[in-house]
């Protein structure tokens, strides 16, 4: 779409919601108005303006003072930031944004900036909505973002994540994954004792050090032989070379490889996340992602996040877990509460955040879930990670 050359926003808490339009109609000057709360988050947005979108400083025009009550004192305002770029710029039309700022304060600017298009991003649904004029169709929202830029916009940057090997194993192994999804309900009531093992065989892991094995034969306890689909499963396992589990001496189940326990205490899930994302087109998915803050690289405050999926500028961010969430218990909601942290310090607008388990999850838990708007995939129900990504993908899921 043919916008005019000048725009106006709000600057908001929420820069996304200002920076995706800009990013995709790149307008030649940006105009910011800037209420005294505003001032830190305006220096931010200039950061996101310099630094993604490509602006040079003397494209960005800030207007500062702007009141964010009394209607009135708004509008006058309005008119003296409307007066200014018309001095500047004489007979250039400007394109106001009424996403950012209060309600007042969007109030306020409509009614002295309406001449011309006026834009909302309407991120629930993925568009732009053209408020004025009349008739106009919303503008789906382009692809302008990428995960790294995403996290940049919301003051995060990567510090490590899966790289090409681990996709490569990943790939390997997608038969195996994606039968291990496929038979989550018959194989859920087991994954305690395959978890317990698996981490047993393992090493305690060094910050920024790979997986070793310490034990790597394990026994099944008495009661505890594989059977029925567990039977099948692991001679699957052994077939993938994940580890060495025979029939004829159930009791025992040897790793060869720290990777292989690895897998079978609970990155089989993830790589089973991360494969079905890849396989439907999404933009861009990462696994096992370590981030930052931006300002504070010193610091070393790492978040992780199993799985983060990109695509049309919106985040996805999906926790995976295969151990018991038994009930009542307060881990529970410590996984809730850092998904629903992540979801609004680094999710933004732009952002949902998913819980993928193996195991049924009570439902207390599942109600809480639902409280902080974080989408539960969970038991027999994880098979149907394909259907759910693509209505994510489509804008039509619910939390």
């Amino acid at each position: 779409m043919q916008t005019p050359p000048i725009h106006l926003l709000i600057v908001t808490g929420q820069a996304q919601a200002n920076l995706i339009p800009i990013m995709q109609f790149k307008p030649d000057v940006v105009a910011l108005a800037v209420s005294k709360a505003m001032q830190g988050n305006a220096r931010q947005f200039v950061k996101l303006l310099t630094n993604l979108a490509g602006y040079r400083e003397e494209n960005i025009i800030q207007f500062h003072d702007v009141p964010d009550v009394g209607l009135e004192a708004i509008k006058d305002r309005a008119m003296e930031i409307e007066d200014e770029l018309n001095r500047r710029f004489p007979n250039q039309p400007i394109a106001y944004h009424a996403t950012g700022g209060t309600k007042l304060m969007a109030l306020g600017f409509y009614d002295v900036f309406h001449s011309e298009p006026v834009f909302y991003t309407d991120s629930e649904h993925g568009q732009i909505e053209v408020l004025y004029k009349e008739k106009s169709q919303p503008i789906a929202i382009d692809k302008v973002l990428s995960i790294e830029s995403y996290l940049f916009s919301m003051d995060k940057q990567i510090r490590k994540r899966a790289d090409n090997v681990w996709e490569d194993i990943a790939r390997q192994r997608r038969s195996l994954s994606f039968w291990l999804a496929q038979n989550a309900e018959p194989l859920e009531k087991y994954w305690n004792v395959i978890n317990l093992l698996a981490h047993q065989a393992l090493a305690e892991q060094e910050r920024g050090k790979p997986p070793i094995l310490d034990q790597p034969e394990q026994t099944f306890l008495a009661g505890k032989t594989p059977h029925g689909a567990w039977k099948t499963a692991l001679q699957k396992c052994t077939e993938a070379g994940v580890c060495q589990w025979d029939s004829g001496n159930p009791q025992r189940l040897t790793f060869e490889k720290a990777n292989g326990a690895q897998y079978l205490s609970g990155s089989w899930l993830e790589e089973y996340v991360w494969l079905t994302a890849s396989e439907l087109g999404c933009e861009q998915v990462y696994a096992y992602v370590f981030f930052t803050e931006t300002g504070n690289p010193k610091d070393d405050i790492r978040n992780e996040m199993d799985c983060l999926i990109l695509h049309n500028s919106r985040l996805l961010m999906v926790e995976c877990k295969t151990s018991d969430f038994k009930k009542g218990s307060p881990k529970n909601d410590g996984v809730l509460y850092k998904l629903d942290t992540l979801e609004r310090r680094t999710g933004g607008l732009f952002g949902d955040a998913w819980l993928a388990s193996a195991r049924t999850l009570d439902a207390a838990t599942k109600n809480r879930a639902q409280e902080y708007k974080i989408k539960v995939i969970d038991g027999g129900e994880i098979k149907q990670m394909k259907n759910r990504i693509l209505e994510w993908m489509s804008g039509k899921v619910q939390s």
